[in-house]
């Protein structure tokens, strides 16, 4: 457990200290950077909801299937 804990840690810390050098040395400047980031988080966002809405139709269907007998 506690190499598992030593793991993480380091696994964290290098992942940040990755991300703000990225940031620090972009070739962007920062509000191009900010608008880049929020249309992929956006993008991302959106694609994990229609995900999720057609899984859950899928369920849905399945459960009333299932009722059905």
């Amino acid at each position: 457990m506690k190499k598992y804990i030593s793991f993480l840690t380091g696994f964290l810390t290098g992942a940040v200290v990755a991300g703000v050098l990225g940031l620090l040395f972009t070739p962007e400047p920062g509000e191009s950077l900010q608008e880049s980031i929020k249309e992929i988080v956006l993008k991302t966002k959106n694609e994990i909801d229609e995900a999720a809405a057609k899984k859950r139709a899928d369920m849905e269907a399945e459960l009333a299937k299932l009722r059905q007998g």
